[in-house]
């Protein structure tokens, strides 16, 4: 019984963002208490602390397109758009032109690239990310960044990666730049 009802809303995830979820599935039919806490966990990327839903989306493309799994940043993309956020600024993150994205967009996806990288700026843009967003940007925006991850990195270990898919964004083809 409890397998049907996760298999459903998985189902229903899967319509509703137009995702293969088949990995998901899989899970399920293997270890449905597993599964239950890999969804779980999944909740984690969505509080938000206040911070603006923009910020925690381009934080998690970040994420999804440094992880090269094309699926899961499509997703994100659906998410954004589903969440309202402007065509024009997630495109701009695709083609990892943060400053084109907006303030808010822009700023989380270069501190979610410069974690990710442990780049040489990482102190100086979570010192930006405090003064923006308060204290809870830095620790909210990297449970966003950890979650995003999450879901490429089993799907690589499951054998159910993707790469090189090409990103749609309000129904128009944009072209992935590299960061």
């Amino acid at each position: 019984m409890i397998k049907r009802l996760m298999h459903y809303w998985t189902t229903r995830f899967e319509r509703e963002f137009a995702y293969d979820a088949s990995y998901m599935h899989e899970l399920i039919d293997l270890d449905a208490r597993g599964f239950w806490h890999f969804s779980r966990a999944a909740y984690a990327g969505e509080y938000r602390a206040g911070l603006p839903m923009a910020a925690i989306l381009a934080a998690k493309l970040a994420a999804t397109l440094h992880e090269d799994c094309g699926p899961c940043a499509q997703l994100v993309v659906n998410f954004a758009d589903k969440a309202g956020m402007p065509a024009a600024s997630v495109a701009a993150l695709v083609r990892n032109d943060p400053a084109a994205a907006g303030p808010d967009a822009g700023l989380a996806f270069r501190f979610a690239q410069a974690v990710l990288t442990n780049a040489p700026e990482l102190t100086a843009l979570r010192e930006e990310v405090v003064a923006r967003f308060g204290r809870r940007g830095p620790p909210f925006l990297g449970f966003a960044i950890v979650v995003a991850r999450m879901f490429p990195v089993l799907k690589r270990a499951m054998g159910h990666a993707h790469a090189c898919v090409r990103l749609q964004v309000a129904g128009a083809t944009v072209e992935r730049r590299a960061a």
